[in-house]
């Protein structure tokens, strides 16, 4: 049996779209109404969450569309990672050098795939890469489960 046999399909929260709008809409309120006795790093961490919230938008933190084929075979969620294809501190980097219009470019991005722990310290090994370059050269398998085809 193929591992594409036993994916379940992906089914995306009823509210996905307003979900990721909300997040979104956040993200250009607080980019756009920077105050100086607002600190540089609770608008970083605000970004993150708010990032974390467009990936989780369309299901949960371990249900992504995309999941690595060790995702897929594990059946203990305690040995899942959500991992960010486009590591979210060089997508908040970004932002916070973007200019408006350019912020919906950077977060089309945002983008998660549920990988293993031992998957996760792979990807770790090539941080330096970006997006799905790093699952690549990690040889990592991930099945987009909306189709059930492989992305790499």
């Amino acid at each position: 049996m193929d591992i594409v046999d036993v994916v379940m399909p992906f089914e995306p929260h009823p509210q996905a779209e307003k979900r990721k709008r909300s997040a979104v809409a956040l993200i250009k309120v607080l980019l756009a109404n920077n105050k100086p006795e607002v600190l540089p790093a609770h608008i970083k961490e605000l970004l993150s969450i708010l990032l974390r919230k467009i990936t989780e938008a369309e299901a949960s933190k371990h249900k992504t569309r995309y999941q690595s084929q060790g995702a897929i075979g594990c059946s203990n969620e305690d040995k899942l990672r959500h991992d960010h294809v486009y590591q979210r501190s060089r997508m908040i980097d970004a932002l916070l050098k973007a200019k408006p219009e350019d912020v919906d470019g950077i977060l089309k991005d945002d983008i998660a795939c549920t990988v293993t722990i031992d998957e996760h310290r792979r990807l770790a090994a090539f941080d330096h890469e970006y997006g799905w370059d790093r699952y690549r050269k990690a040889g990592l398998v991930v099945i987009d489960t909306k189709n059930g085809e492989p992305v790499i």
